[in-house]
């Protein structure tokens, strides 16, 4: 990435904290696994942060394996990719034609979750299964929409 990062805002790092430690892994929620630690992706486009001094509201959670293809532990890439779906080093063409583009599907479906956070919060990871379903379902509706 070239250029300046903007400085984080406090309510830029309550985004990422609450991503971090109550959604868990966008990609992983998508494919049936709930409340994987999470690391913050920031959308990138044309190798630039999406959103200039608001990049940090651009942000998913991604685990180790979506979003730097970390295996898990005693686990081969080849189990990790069918059970998890594609990692971002498996290329982001790759990635967005498995889950959707990340700023027209996976940020808003980001957005959808943080959205049902703040109407009725829930502990750190324990993210509620109807709130997974919800979002898959959102997710199905933004893929069909692009």
């Amino acid at each position: 990435m070239v250029g300046k990062t903007a400085p984080i805002r406090p309510n830029d790092r309550e985004r990422m904290e609450t991503i971090r430690f109550h959604c868990g892994c966008l990609a992983c929620l998508l494919m049936g696994h709930l409340d994987r630690h999470t690391t913050i992706e920031h959308v990138t486009q044309t190798g630039r942060r999406v959103g200039g001094k608001e990049q940090h509201q651009n942000t998913i959670g991604l685990c180790g394996w979506h979003h730097f293809g970390h295996v898990d532990p005693g686990v081969l890439t080849d189990t990790m990719r069918p059970a998890f779906g594609p990692s971002l080093m498996d290329g982001r063409h790759v990635f967005e034609e498995h889950f959707g583009d990340e700023v027209d599907v996976l940020i808003p479906a980001q957005n959808y979750i943080l959205e049902l956070f703040a109407e009725n919060p829930w502990p750190e990871y324990n993210l509620p299964r109807d709130v997974a379903r919800k979002t898959r379902t959102r997710w199905i509706e933004l893929k069909h929409e692009t």
